[in-house]
């Protein structure tokens, strides 16, 4: 072999290694790269940073390439796993791409419970609320008025009221959940972690696409989008979702179907780069979910067995609405349970390259109006319906600046400011008129605002070797302004119109003070990473994260229950590693997770000494549900995530997620004893009872798996797509402490599957599937809201459809 041969084989060698490393860092399009063409020398130095003259060698082959008549063709190969920039940053997220969420038919926030370890997203009694727990750490909040311990984002914004994520899952291009406490680099601090979810963003060339799903029981989702230039500088994308039918519940009584969707949501952006140096994008968003409630099963009745036993049928329910309820709260008599819930929001977001920096703006503004009727116990008695009513607007500013690397590009710097404004009202109706004889409702108005700062520093001591700490302070101000109850009586008989005066109804009403809650605290975070070679990362964290205080505003009967609950927060400590091997065809990443969980902000009961015919400072002696915060509590465990190509064509992944959690220092009212004494003595005295050492109910043990296999051409310009699926999660309680018998939701086990068809050039594709294969009937969540009753929401039956979609 000539020298000149041999030298060309060594460059050619050398520049395919370079590229190779650098091809983690470049854009990439459907997992692949966008740009094909060998990279440049100045491309190469403005990647690595670098300005270090040429080597000689490669002075040289410049010499030698300008007079050899052959060219060189060097092409970066596409790594087969996405994220892969995300293998160097230090952390335990969780990463979900578009085909991910699709073929595990991802089509709300809940359904991602069923691919992250260590997380439990449920509705609210039945409503469109879902609460978040990831990690053990997490809260109940049903009027969601509070902030959740796991936060939500959308393209960026925050949304510190969960209900208001519900709707916004489609067109989606990732999402990202982190674990842990967060707030140090961008948004609002927070205990348990956050949820983040990007849509689609447009593009500089023209495409346009539709897809259709069909299932049994009528169920259907059309999804479609267009997206392309309207200027050189100037880019569009609109898309839109809507969701049909899929009722699986039915009323035990009259047979009538109850669990159709109706849903309809947009989406529109457009993003303008006046100049190379600065991007804007504005995007708006809207939806309205008109679907019915997700109605639950009875378990127990506690007031009288002959409403109704146990449902042998999971799928079966009961509701009654009472006409005047209906006249009351301004719906239909002939209503199912049902929402009528309606969500916007507008954001501008810029980035200009400042030189020294890059600032980032995001304004944004929402909206959410909700009005739900559930039936929360199950039944045509009259004990548990409800009607929420609730208006809420959310306000937010954020600017951050991340500078460029200084003293010889190791050190790093990111800081920002971000404010919030939140006005929110809510009023919950409640119907007991066979319970109690009368209707009930409270209102109240909730103004809040939060400050924060937030700064991270990082130091490459070595070149493999990372060091960084992060500072974040929040200023939490909320009030509970005009809380007030009214109770509206219907009477029928003679003596009960005569108690309201002659008249045939009259009302009561109560109003109590207005209340503050202010949150002024610190967060941190020191992390400690090492490149141990270019596929395996080692890293350590502690961190500090606190979540605000707040208010109940559920049912007030006592001036006791509008005090404020303190905030809570956890400290965490975190190893983890994250690696690949066999040539990139293995990704094995795990961590080991210790939480010490402060304050932990908790639906429980307190009672007011004394006789109910005696008021006190806090209202009427008795027992009343309310917030509390538990001193101490403790969770661990560990996360592995596993993915592979072993062969071509075939992806495996599997995650693992092991948790244990319990309460360490937690008195609760014995409700049982303060029943027993007062029946008794007609007093009321409180009895506690210690939890210490209780588990805290949360699923020890998540699963999640896949398996696909992509044929090799099928007549030349096909390929045929073969996935399998599953879930399972062990046995959860209600999350009150020591649940056992009706308040347990037994563990279950998913299996899902697909075949899909389409050309090479991905223009279009049909596919057939199926969810829940095996026909599982599965609690998924214990209510104990109800009145009188104790109720579940059942999990999906199996649904077999098929989907097809043209992309253009």
């Amino acid at each position: 072999m000539s020298f000149r041969n041999s030298l060309t084989a060594f460059v050619f060698l050398s520049t395919s290694l370079s590229t190779a490393a650098l091809a983690s860092t470049l854009p990439q399009d459907r997992g692949g790269l966008r740009h094909r063409q060998a990279p440049t020398h100045n491309q190469i130095r403005s990647a690595t940073g670098t300005s270090a003259r040429v080597p000689s060698f490669a002075r040289k082959t410049r010499a030698i390439k300008a007079t050899a008549p052959e060219e060189l063709d060097v092409r970066a190969r596409a790594l087969p796993f996405h994220f892969n920039k995300e293998q160097h940053q230090a952390g335990s997220t969780t990463f979900l791409n578009a085909q991910t969420l699709q073929e595990r038919h991802v089509t709300n926030v809940l359904d991602l419970q069923q691919l992250v370890p260590n997380l439990t997203i449920q509705s609210e009694g039945g409503s469109s609320a879902p609460s978040f727990y990831l990690r053990g750490i997490g809260m109940q909040d049903y009027t969601q008025n509070n902030m959740p311990s796991v936060m939500t984002y959308f393209d960026d914004v925050a949304f510190p009221i969960a209900s208001m994520s519900s709707g916004m899952m489609f067109d989606v291009h990732s999402v990202a959940v982190e674990a842990g406490p967060v707030g140090f680099t961008h948004g609002l601090a927070d205990t348990g972690g956050e949820v983040r979810i990007e849509s689609n963003a447009p593009t500089k060339k023209f495409h346009y696409g539709i897809s259709e799903d069909l299932e049994t029981r009528y169920r259907s989702k059309t999804t479609l989008y267009v997206s392309g230039p309207i200027t050189s500088n100037l880019q569009y994308r609109i898309a839109g979702q809507t969701a049909q039918g899929g009722a699986f519940r039915f009323n035990r009584e009259t047979g009538q179907k109850v669990g159709d969707a109706n849903v309809g949501a947009l989406r529109g952006r457009l993003s303008w780069q006046p100049d190379t140096k600065t991007n804007i994008d504005l995007i708006g968003s809207w939806s309205m979910d008109r679907s019915d409630a997700a109605a639950s099963t009875l378990l127990q009745d506690f007031s009288n067995p002959a409403h109704a036993g146990r449902d042998s049928n999971i799928y079966a329910t009961g509701w009654s609405l009472n006409p005047n309820f209906a006249k009351l709260v301004g719906i239909s008599p002939n209503s199912v349970p049902s929402y009528n819930n309606v969500t916007w929001n507008i954001a501008l977001k810029g980035q200009r390259d400042l030189g020294f920096a890059t600032v980032k703006s995001i304004s944004s503004f929402s909206q959410q109006q909700r009005h739900e009727y559930v039936d929360r116990d199950a039944l045509s008695y009259r004990s548990g319906d409800t009607y929420f009513a609730g208006n809420t607007n959310v306000f937010s500013q954020e600017v951050r600046l991340e500078g460029r690397p200084l003293l010889q590009r190791r050190f790093h710097w990111l800081a920002g400011l971000y404010y919030n404004r939140v006005r929110s009202f809510g009023a919950n109706w409640f119907d007991m008129t066979d319970y109690t004889g009368y209707f009930r409702d409270t209102e109240h108005r909730q103004p809040q605002q939060n400050f924060s700062q937030y700064a991270t520093v990082s130091y490459d001591i070595t070149k493999k070797l990372n060091f960084s700490f992060s500072l974040e302070h929040q200023s939490d101000d909320r009030q509970l302004i005009g809380d007030r109850i009214s109770q509206y009586y219907f009477q029928n008989t003679a003596a009960q119109i005569k108690q309201c005066g002659g008249y045939t109804n009259c009302t009561t009403s109560r109003s109590y003070s207005t209340h503050g809650a202010l949150t002024n605290q610190f967060s941190g975070k020191v992390n400690l990473s090492y490149q141990i070679q270019p596929n395996i990362l080692a890293y350590a964290s502690i961190s500090r994260g606190v979540k605000p205080g707040g208010f109940a505003t559920n049912t007030t009967v006592s001036e006791v229950q509008v005090q404020p609950f303190k905030p809570e927060w956890v400290m965490t400590y975190e190893v983890g590693t994250k690696t690949e091997f066999f040539n990139h065809k293995l990704r094995i990443n795990g961590s080991l997770f210790y939480n010490q969980y402060h304050d932990k902000q908790m639906l429980g009961s307190i009672v007011i000494p004394g006789s109910p015919t005696v008021a006190t400072g806090l209202g009427i002696p008795g027992m009343y549900s309310m917030y509390v915060n538990v001193p101490r509590s403790t969770t661990w465990g560990t996360e592995v995530s596993i993915a592979a190509h072993p062969v071509r064509g075939l992806t495996l992944s599997q995650n693992i997620g092991y948790l244990r959690s319990q309460y360490n220092d937690y008195q609760q009212t014995n409700q049982q004893a303060v029943s027993s004494h007062y029946a008794s003595t007609g007093q009321y005295a409180s009895y506690l009872t210690s939890f210490d050492g209780a588990d805290m109910g949360m699923p020890k043990l998540t699963l999640s798996g896949s398996a696909s296999y992509d044929t090799r051409p099928v007549w030349h310009d096909y390929k045929v797509n073969f996935e399998i699926n599953y879930s399972y999660r062990t046995m959860q309680d209600s999350l009150q402490p020591r649940g056992t018998g009706l308040y347990i939701v037994p563990s279950y086990f998913l299996l899902g599957a697909s075949v899909s068809f389409r050309p090479l050039n991905n223009r279009w594709f049909v596919t057939a599937y199926a969810s829940n294969l095996t026909g599982r009937r599965y609690i998924d969540v214990v209510s104990t809201i109800a009145t009188t009753s104790l109720t579940a929401l059942s999990g999906d039956p199996r649904f077999v459809g098929g989907r097809f979609g043209f992309d253009f």
